[in-house]
């Protein structure tokens, strides 16, 4: 018997399970399209007694790791360093102009150095109009949607597959549904989608079925198995 992995509810917990898959592998920096919130460590050598230089030195040294990560984002790692000489002058050489706002999480002192834990939020509006200002913001090309090799269990009840290919139809990232191969009781359809296979699956577990249960059996690179059961 092929293993159920998940399977939808009417519940707070499927919900969130799906939430997870759809979340897990990101970093530790979160994102909106204008500002980037990360969280850097800022490093300075402590000269004789002087704590509070070092940690002046070590704060701006963190905000300068924050802009540059945020800038290799923007403008790709390429980008960066093609033009790292300009790029330092323009943005590294002043990062607090592209800090929002910042806080120190947590600092100590090794061995003659101060070090700083920072979250800072970095406005990347500004990066990209600095960038585009420079000639230096390269546009990159819109991701072409995976083809997934969907294969859906249960399409023997014709009425429950309909509203399953509805429902699919009117998700979003969704950029075509072919049909590959039909048997007695599955279907599988070739699905450009927008996303990873483990994001169409959370999308599908999100989605409302009224008429019929939906399980996802597996999970694969390019392929993803489901299947549909009456209520």
């Amino acid at each position: 018997m092929k293993k159920r992995l998940f399977q939808t509810r009417r519940s707070a917990g499927a919900a969130i399970l799906a939430a997870a898959i759809l979340l897990c592998g990101t970093a530790a920096a979160q994102r909106t399209e204008e500002t980037r919130t990360l969280v850097v460590v800022g490093a300075a050598a402590v000269q004789g007694s002087h704590i509070t230089a070092a940690r002046d030195a070590a704060i701006a040294n963190g905000l300068m790791q924050a802009v540059c990560l945020a800038t290799v984002e923007i403008a790709s790692p390429e980008g960066f360093a093609e033009n790292f000489k300009k790029l330092s002058e323009l943005l590294l050489d002043r990062p607090d102009a592209y800090i929002q706002d910042f806080k120190v999480l947590s600092e100590a002192t090794f061995a003659k150095n101060h070090r700083v834990l920072i979250q800072a939020t970095v406005a990347g509006n500004k990066i990209r109009e600095a960038l585009a200002g420079a000639g230096l913001l390269r546009e990159k090309a819109a991701a072409e949607p995976a083809r997934v090799a969907l294969t859906v269990e249960g399409t023997g009840s014709l009425g429950n597959f309909v509203k399953f290919r509805k429902a699919l139809g009117g998700m979003a990232g969704i950029d075509g549904i072919q049909v590959q191969e039909m048997r007695a009781n599955e279907t599988t359809l070739l699905v450009g989608y927008k996303g990873s296979v483990q994001e169409l699956a959370s999308a599908l577990m999100l989605q409302p079925y009224d008429a019929f249960t939906l399980t996802i059996v597996e999970a694969g690179d390019n392929s993803l198995r489901v299947a549909l059961a009456p209520r």
